[in-house]
């Protein structure tokens, strides 16, 4: 009777076992509730389904595996708990702290014409500019082409007419609030989080009549990266408004940017999930089929995609950055870039860039890994769940520690 078991999960033949066992001592007892050899009985049945399990072999790789995603799942909806009750805190912080700050942006646009005093102070301005942000450094001549504090100029002809074209920022009458951008990422992580954790079902209590369910083992999660979506850009917005990167075209083509490869990593676990299961299915035959060959090349193009995606957005934070710091410098300027803003960079491309490595090692080890069993796609699947929620909890707390100390320091320096 006992080798007619199937070969199940430890944790699923332990459920057998006791059921089976429960039977055995409601079949053989009497209905008689008061039967006194009822908790004898009871004993007996339970004592051989421990005979059973102990009589098992050793532990087996697959085995710990489930054991651990046993221990997974009790660490999943504690951390979403927690962070949303942390982002909730922080949102209450921005509540009480909250500032009427307006950040004013403008937009570049090439000025043409053929008026001679416009040419004349267009030329005395350039010149003035590079006699100023040069004095401090190496001796530039003046009639220089190009550099860093150049004005560009250009000259187009139309109509046998010479025009002098200068690109200039111009008052575009927008702004915003970034105390409004930060409040709507604290709320967006209080909401999607707490659903998280309010909503948590381990796999084997799938209920398909419930709306909303988070199983985190059961693969991707969509509503995970929907809210990174509306959080990530305005965290980009906000980190490139701190040091005067305030361009409407340059802010809204990184934050889009953004925007879309959040929405990558999404499609990236899809390709994932796809590849755990063509594994799993070919596992049998022990080599690797075509479909799976096709899944991972489609998996590393996307990765690498991202990863370009990625290094175009922070390298335009930090080259800008750069730029404008070394202005202060050279334009003799008596302020400087507040070593804050540092920091935040910093810890919010690490940040950022974690979110990457996670997706990196999940690839790395669903492509060479040399066996995958289901119990291994729905530990790490619980894994990866844990190491998001605890990423993007610290790079919004990062930034809004970050901002109102920024913003502490310049009011203690206008007093």
């Amino acid at each position: 009777m006992i080798s007619a078991f199937p070969k199940t999960s430890l944790f699923q033949t332990k459920k057998w076992v006791y059921y089976i066992a429960w039977e055995i001592f409601l079949t053989l007892s009497p209905h008689d509730t008061r039967c006194m050899h009822c908790e004898s009985l009871l004993l007996h049945a339970c004592s051989f389904a421990h005979s059973y399990i102990t009589q098992r072999s050793p532990r087996s790789p697959t085995d710990q595996s489930v054991l651990s995603v046993q221990e997974m799942r009790s660490i999943v909806p504690y951390v979403d708990g927690f962070s949303a009750f942390t982002s909730f805190v922080g949102f209450l912080v921005t509540l009480a702290y909250v500032q009427d700050t307006h950040v004013r942006m403008w937009d570049n646009v090439m000025i043409f014409t053929t008026m001679p005093g416009m040419a004349v102070a267009t030329q005395n301005f350039a010149s003035t500019l590079l006699n100023t942000c040069t004095l401090s450094t190496v001796s530039a001549p003046i009639p220089a082409k190009t550099g860093p504090y150049t004005i560009f100029l250009q000259q187009q002809e139309w109509s046998n007419n010479t025009y002098t074209g200068i690109s200039v920022g111009v008052d575009n009458g927008q702004s915003y609030q970034p105390w409004i951008m930060l409040q709507w990422v604290l709320l967006c992580s209080v909401i999607f989080q707490g659903g998280r954790c309010l909503a948590y079902r381990d796999l084997e209590d799938d209920d398909d009549t419930e709306l909303f369910q988070y199983i985190p083992s059961r693969g991707p999660d969509f509503w995970r990266w929907i809210e990174y979506a509306l959080t990530a850009p305005l965290q980009i917005v906000i980190i490139a408004g701190s040091f005067y990167l305030r361009e409407t075209v340059v802010l809204t083509l990184m934050a889009a940017l953004q925007g879309a490869l959040v929405l990558f990593g999404y499609v990236i676990e899809l390709e994932i999930q796809t590849l755990y299961l063509c594994r799993i299915a070919t596992s049998v035959k022990q080599q690797r089929s075509k479909r799976v060959f096709l899944s991972e090349c489609k998996l590393v193009f996307l990765l690498l995609s991202s990863y370009v995606f990625h290094v175009i957005i922070w390298t335009i934070l930090i080259v800008k950055f750069h730029i404008q710091g070394q202005a202060l410098l050279d334009c003799q300027n008596p302020s400087r870039m507040p070593p804050v803003i540092v920091v935040i960079i910093v810890l919010e491309c690490l940040l950022f860039t974690m979110f990457g490595i996670v997706l990196t090692v999940q690839t790395m080890q669903a492509i060479f890994r040399s066996t995958i069993t289901t119990e291994y796609m729905q530990h790490t699947w619980n894994n990866v769940a844990v190491w998001y929620t605890a990423l993007s909890l610290t790079a919004k707390l990062v930034l809004e520690w970050g901002f109102i100390y920024l913003l502490q320091t310049a009011d203690a320096g206008n007093n």
